[in-house]
């Protein structure tokens, strides 16, 4: 058969184009899939490190955030601290802890007890002591004074003596600094900073009140020509005091208050009180008591607005403590006959009762007022209910409350602490 008959069989070019194409697909994915991997595997490993990087930088991050958190609490804590945080901090640990009773004290007579919060100072006429309230000895020192009165403030006790020119400054841990006047010191006061006033008198003139920082250096001094000062008082900011006068005219003894700030040799207030005199000032809260011979005023530092309360006869005791002020008067000059006034230490008067027999001490404490005699110690409710009593034996002249129906009962010798029961 001629070739031109012969059937020519065609071969189709795009099946050949198309097996080619499936098999480079086919062939595709098998040399990609090593290369994929290959990437993946390093990818995995840069992401692993940046991991660990980014764990170390949040770990870091925490670490330091925690370090801020702390660092303004410290900062918070030495600013609104008294003394600051590390005399603070120490002060507490000391008054922890307990001892045997009763407890020997130096000296043949207690002159004063000061309770704080868990621990209280006791002045005798050789020294100077500070006990926690489970009975540990904290310090002991000898001041030498003649005429030894103690002021004190949150966490530190002023010591001087009066007439003289000397004053020793203590917290818990013994002698914080010692204080040599020129002049004679008439009275003292000391702040819950450490700021502390001396009322001195000379020759040149009748008094010149000085005020000092922390660290002795003075800030502060007016000097008063004809005016005598019998009390200061530091206010809790350290930036004002205030103080009582007398003066001589014509032939009358005048008293007056005056409020100083300390950019100004004027005073800020002042309020006249004619022949009453000024037995004590004490700051509390925002303002301060002025105790007379039968008045108590509490008077705003700041509003300078005054609250007057006048009792029916002669104060005989103040005492200020963190819950509240008390006042204890005679009606009729009769030491057996007390009126016992309560107020917040914003000045409210809270509740007034009767106490008949002697009172040695008394204290308000825990919402309840603590009362000692001759040979009794009664435990009396806001209103003057008698909530417990029984016997304390002779001797007790000074009390501190250390429990709600405990009490240190000091002699003029010792310390002993009693529980006083449910009745007679």
């Amino acid at each position: 058969m001629p070739d031109y008959k012969r059937k020519k069989i065609h071969t189709s070019p795009r099946r050949h184009k198309k097996a080619h194409v499936q098999n480079v697909e086919m062939n595709i994915p098998m040399r990609t899939s090593r290369r994929i991997k290959k990437d993946i595997t390093q990818d995995s490993d840069i992401r692993v490190v940046k991991g660990k990087k980014g764990e170390k930088r949040k770990k870091l991050y925490v670490f330091a955030g925690i370090i801020a958190v702390i660092s303004l609490i410290l900062f918070i804590l030495s600013i609104s601290l008294p003394v600051g945080l590390y005399e603070s901090t120490k002060d507490f640990v000391l008054s922890l802890g307990s001892g045997t009773f009763p407890l020997e004290l130096s000296g043949t007579q207690t002159l004063d007890c000061v309770p704080k919060n868990n621990y209280y100072y006791v002045l005798t006429d050789t020294s100077v002591m500070a006990y926690s309230n489970g009975g540990k000895k904290i310090f002991s020192s000898v001041h030498g004074f003649s005429a030894p009165v103690i002021t004190t403030s949150e966490t530190r006790a002023l010591v001087y003596d009066q007439g003289k020119n000397a004053a020793i400054i203590y917290n818990l841990s013994g002698i914080v600094d010692t204080i040599e006047s020129k002049e004679t010191i008439i009275a003292a006061d000391i702040a819950r900073d450490g700021q502390y006033a001396l009322v001195t008198k000379s020759d040149s003139y009748a008094a010149c009140v000085t005020v000092y920082n922390r660290k002795g250096k003075p800030i502060y001094s007016i000097k008063l020509a004809k005016e005598m000062v019998n009390n200061v008082c530091i206010a809790p900011s350290g930036k004002k005091i205030a103080i009582s006068t007398l003066n001589a005219e014509s032939g009358k003894i005048i008293s007056s208050l005056r409020v100083y700030g300390f950019n100004s040799a004027d005073p800020d207030f002042k309020f006249d009180l004619s022949d009453d005199f000024v037995y004590d000032i004490e700051s509390c809260n925002r303002g301060f008591f002025v105790t007379t011979h039968n008045k108590l005023r509490y008077i705003n530092w700041s509003k300078y607005t005054v609250n007057e309360n006048d009792f029916g006869g002669e104060i005989a005791l103040m005492r200020y403590s963190s819950a509240g002020t008390m006042a204890v008067y005679n009606k009729t000059n009769d030491k057996s006959d007390n009126n016992i006034v309560l107020f917040s230490n914003s000045g409210k008067k809270i509740s007034e009762f009767e106490i008949k027999g002697i009172v040695n001490d008394i204290r308000f404490s825990r919402g309840r007022v603590y009362a000692i005699g001759d040979n009794k110690i009664t435990i009396y409710g806001k209103n003057g209910e008698i909530l417990r009593s029984g016997s304390c034996g002779f001797g007790g002249v000074k009390i501190s409350v250390v429990g709600s129906n405990t009490v240190c009962i000091i002699s003029d010798n010792e310390i002993e602490k009693s529980v006083i029961e449910k009745g007679e």
